[in-house]
């Protein structure tokens, strides 16, 4: 019963942190060293992953299936066309994490079982954080004064209309940004007008985005809050950013995955039984966390996550200082 609670509680930390930006490998190293168990093993953490994977499939099953049917059919409509494009896109941001995966496996393998570079690297992900955030609100400031920049002239060059009888101009109606966008919301930002959705985005923007995803093989560095922060500072809205990194994780999930295939055959600490409970405890708190953070980032900076990632890698290196290497049982 033990091991299915292990299964379980690192079920739940994988399928939380793969999507908030705090690490998942990170937890993953970190916590079983610090509870003192065994290390769960490789095909433990490909099934957890798998778990995760499902569960960005059932929340963006919307999007996924219009992307494949804009794919299978053609795009004949400017929905069809976006899917289409979203697909090229996640394409060519999986490429660089891809190749430098394959090639470079064995090293961070290496890296993954290290407890102090996991945690030093928890810090290296709160910088991220902020200082993606930080290039955010200067974007936000710089178009909020351009904004009130063109009203002032705006104004002096308006004719008064008071001799018509008619002071109050008319206001154009609202916008509906994301009419056409169908069952891909482009994750527009009133708050962040300069800021580029997925229908504005192009190579620039999401190769951008994979090459930060190289970072996220680090331990300790968050996958989600690396892509993100790289989309936010390439130009795209948090909400753009966050639907794209998401979207980019299933291509990475699978592909870990299937590289990991010919070692799965080595034992590990967990049954059967304890490893499908650990799958659906990622699944379901992967959805759950995926659902938190895309409302989330609508109206709150991902810095509010920065001191969480101060306070887990300063536990870390204290807790390496007081134990000493894991063992390599």
């Amino acid at each position: 019963m033990t091991d299915w609670l292990q299964a379980i509680l690192l079920g739940v930390v994988q399928g939380i942190t793969e999507f908030v930006p705090v690490s998942s490998s990170g937890h993953l190293v970190l916590l079983p060293y610090l509870l003192g168990w065994e290390r769960p093993g490789l095909a433990f953490d490909v099934a957890l992953h798998a778990g995760t994977a499902g569960a960005i499939l059932l929340y963006f099953r919307g999007e996924l299936a219009g992307m494949a049917l804009a794919v299978l059919r053609g795009a004949t409509t400017p929905q069809g066309r976006l899917h289409r494009r979203m697909v090229l896109l996640l394409a060519a941001a999986t490429v660089p994490v891809a190749v430098v995966g394959a090639v470079l496996k064995e090293t961070f393998e290496r890296i993954f079982e290290t407890p102090p570079i996991a945690a030093a690297m928890l810090f290296v992900t709160a910088a991220v954080l902020i200082g993606g955030e930080k290039l955010r609100d200067r974007r936000v400031a710089a178009a909020s004064r351009a904004r009130s920049a063109a009203a002032g002239d705006a104004d002096r060059r308006a004719p008064s209309r008071e001799w018509a009888g008619d002071p109050q101009a008319e206001e154009p109606p609202p916008l509906e940004p994301e009419a056409d966008a169908g069952h891909l919301p482009v994750g527009l930002d009133p708050a962040d007008p300069a800021g580029k959705d997925l229908g504005a985005i192009g190579l620039r923007e999401a190769v951008t985005v994979g090459v930060a995803q190289i970072l996220a093989l680090l331990p300790g560095m968050s996958r989600s809050g690396t892509t993100i922060m790289a989309g936010v500072a390439a130009g795209m809205t948090r909400e753009a950013a966050t639907r794209f990194s998401f979207l980019l994780a299933l291509p990475a999930l699978i592909g870990a995955s299937v590289l990991s295939l010919p070692e799965l055959g080595e034992p590990g600490p967990y049954s059967g039984g304890a490893i499908a409970a650990g799958v659906v405890a990622a699944f379901v708190a992967g959805y759950a966390a995926i659902a938190f953070l895309v409302r989330l980032v609508a109206r709150t900076s991902l810095s509010v996550f920065a001191r969480y990632l101060v306070l887990a890698g300063a536990l870390g290196l204290l807790g390496y200082a007081m134990l000493g290497p894991p063992s390599t049982v």
